[in-house]
């Protein structure tokens, strides 16, 4: 079989093996006023960017540059090229900066997403192309009409227009804890998988503990994570404050000096406590190696520490108060106007994440069996990832 090879256009890049220094933005010189790349080192105009070249067809990304008072604006068109039939396109879509879009078919690139996104990270590094400052969302045609049409509108009137198109009570504090709220996911999400990020959170916030007080820190922040993510029972931080607290010696409740990382109250006539220990997303829950192999995998030493720790927290508090119900009160000694019960309370234990679990894509189904048949065997102790705790902030959020 004779293999038939189909040379690229001379006005194309190709993004895997091309050097974008090179690349310089020049007139077209046909007139148009459209502007283009142009490759110093091979002396050739660039009107494509080629993303993923295969046997018969490319995909492809023009890039046409309209020069603006100095700077320039890029207009993107992503297409297909048929490359057994010079000149023919599969499909294309158009769109520009502004946001506006034509499309007359759908461009599939999900298999060279990466170079595509090399073209963008190149035009967002130029200090000659205008970019959006603000970030690029689809949104249906009756949302684009409504934020023109508040545009400009001081706080009162977009309050009172969404509560009016909601039915019902909405002021700016509610907008602001959601905003918030939503934040804070996003914030959660980065500190569990972007290292420079959370080095650059403990700086900034002056965490002088490892990296269990960047988390303690946190948490601290948004306790309401904690209020509606650990029980189906509403909770909050013991007395408003900080969720960590001293629970034996010169402590919460009075009675040699254990800290427990978070203590939480149910809200409630009477209250029960649930006492919470924070670890780290890195801390493993398996052994390394199997126990039997080759299915029988045991918690690892971090585990079954962390929860021997949070029980013997707990024995010790629970043991000094020495009464089944307890009157709380304030470090200045203020009644806090709530009363505790002290029965079997509560404990949960914060700790590593379920894709320590994956393996080549997968879920290693023997390594999460052992863990969940583990974490199950334990009644008093609800054990909880941080990948589990963080997609039930975003439930709480709708942060879909």
């Amino acid at each position: 079989m004779i293999e038939l090879s189909f040379p690229r256009a001379d006005t194309e890049f190709d993004v895997g093996s091309g050097d974008f220094s090179q690349l310089v933005i020049r007139d077209s010189g046909n007139g148009t006023g459209f502007y283009y790349f142009y490759d110093e080192s091979e002396g050739r105009l660039i009107t494509d960017f080629v993303l993923e070249d295969r046997k018969q067809v490319a995909t492809l990304c023009q890039v046409k540059l309209i020069n603006r008072d100095g700077s320039f604006s890029p207009r993107i068109r992503l297409w297909k090229k048929d490359k057994t039939k010079p000149g023919k396109q599969i499909a294309e879509e158009e769109s520009t900066s502004t946001g506006a879009h034509m499309v007359k078919a759908s461009v599939d690139t999900d298999d060279c997403r990466v170079n595509f996104w090399k073209v963008i990270d190149f035009l967002q590094s130029l200090r000659e192309i205008a970019l959006p400052e603000n970030p690029f969302r689809v949104v249906e045609a009756d949302q684009v009409d409504l934020a023109q049409h508040l545009a400009g509108e001081d706080k009162a009137t977009v309050i009172s227009a969404v509560r009016t198109a909601l039915g019902g009570s909405i002021t700016e504090e509610d907008i602001a804890v959601l905003v918030n709220r939503k934040g804070a996911v996003r914030t959660f999400l980065q500190l569990m998988t972007d290292r420079d990020f959370f080095d650059a959170y403990k700086a900034r916030n002056d965490v002088k503990q490892g990296d269990e007080g960047v988390w303690q820190h946190f948490f601290d922040a948004n306790q309401w994570i904690f209020g509606y993510g650990l029980s189906l029972i509403s909770s909050q931080s013991f007395d408003d404050h900080r969720l960590e607290q001293i629970t034996t010696g010169a402590n919460l409740f009075g009675g040699a000096g254990k800290r427990i990382d978070a203590i939480l109250r149910s809200r409630g006539f009477v209250s029960s406590l649930m006492f919470t220990e924070i670890k780290k997303p890195s801390t493993a829950l398996l052994a390394d190696r199997p126990y039997r192999k080759p299915d029988v995998f045991q918690p690892s030493t971090e585990l079954t520490g962390a929860i021997s720790q949070l029980q013997k927290t707990t024995d010790k508090a629970i043991r000094g108060i020495a009464t089944q119900f307890y009157k709380a009160y304030g470090p200045d000694g203020e009644f806090l106007g709530f009363e505790v019960s002290t029965i079997r309370p509560k404990q949960a234990l914060i700790i590593g994440k379920l894709e320590e679990f994956e393996s080549n894509g997968d879920v290693n189904q023997e390594k999460s069996t052992s863990f969940e048949l583990y974490r199950r065997s334990i009644p008093d102790i609800e054990i909880l990832t941080f990948d589990e705790l963080y997609e039930r902030a975003r439930f709480i959020v709708g942060d879909d």
